[in-house]
């Protein structure tokens, strides 16, 4: 025979058990909305990735070279190539890279405004030359 304190704290057991258990279930809903957002983001930087490829397209003729270089400059056609004018030149003894002091900061100042379309030209501009690798 049950006592009426045993069947309370019964009571109370089970309605802890069903608070946990939505505990557990809000946690894994989280989760997986966390999971879904990350994907999300994934897959639109991977879009983003085939856009600025596309963007890069990299010539494959030499034929559409030869009709936007002048003939005089067909010799080089090699140079002209996008494929080609995309990348850095190998390495050299002359190349030197710009050493600061032990504990230099740089200070982050505005060099002059731009207006917006100033600015879009700038992004446009930084991209290009983060793709082919001149800057990083």
């Amino acid at each position: 025979m049950e006592t009426k304190a045993r069947k309370t704290r019964v009571a109370k057991t089970k309605r802890r058990g069903k608070e946990i258990r939505k505990e557990k279930e809000i946690r894994r809903k989280r989760t997986e909305k966390r999971r879904k957002k990350k994907k999300k983001a994934k897959k639109d930087r991977m879009i983003e990735v085939r856009k600025m490829a596309e963007k890069w397209k990299i010539w494959d003729e030499e034929e559409e070279a030869k009709k936007l270089v002048p003939e005089q400059f067909h010799r080089w056609i090699h140079v002209f190539g996008k494929k080609t004018s995309g990348r850095m030149p190998t390495k050299k003894l002359w190349n030197y890279t710009i050493e600061v002091k032990e504990g230099f900061l740089l200070k982050k100042r505005k060099v002059y405004p731009l207006s917006r379309e100033e600015r879009g030209e700038m992004h446009k501009f930084i991209e290009e030359q983060l793709g082919k690798g001149y800057i990083s």
